[in-house]
């Protein structure tokens, strides 16, 4: 049986597994030299978009359960990714997933002080810098490389 720590690890690690899509589908691309996954440059994005959201709403109940004054703070990522989304160009859109991505690590780290969780902290750390990599590599590297 898997304790509740280690289904958390596991589950943390599996869900970063489609922030690397992109750079998948773009492999298979140059390999094959396939044109099927061309639509699919924004799918990693949108995933992190998707997750984002999930933190933010699950950091708002976190807020709600500890009568916190600034129950704001963890919607602002949400509200700006649907912003960006709709009315700013796709490069603006990619800089606020990841900057969303940052800003809930901050807003987790910054809730779970009273809470003596140590291996939570550091799983939420490096989850997060394993989703943001590929997004990173997709905006800057992977563009610089199609010049």
């Amino acid at each position: 049986m898997l304790t509740v720590k280690k289904k958390v690890i596991l589950l943390s690690c599996l869900g970063v597994i489609p922030f690397y899509s992109d750079i998948l589908f773009s492999l298979i691309n140059n390999f094959y030299n396939v044109k099927l996954f061309q639509k699919t440059n924004l799918v990693s994005y949108f995933y992190g978009a998707l997750i984002s959201c999930f933190l933010c709403g699950m950091q708002w109940v976190k807020f709600i359960d500890i009568k916190k004054k600034n129950l704001y703070i963890p919607m602002i990522p949400s509200i700006l990714l649907w912003i960006s989304f709709f009315f700013l160009d796709k490069i603006f859109f990619q800089l606020t997933v990841i900057i969303s991505l940052l800003w809930c690590l901050i807003v987790d780290i910054s809730i779970l002080k009273r809470v003596n969780k140590r291996w939570f902290k550091k799983m939420r750390i490096i989850i997060t810098f394993a989703a943001i990599l590929p997004l990173l590599y997709n905006l800057f590297i992977n563009k610089i490389n199609k010049i």
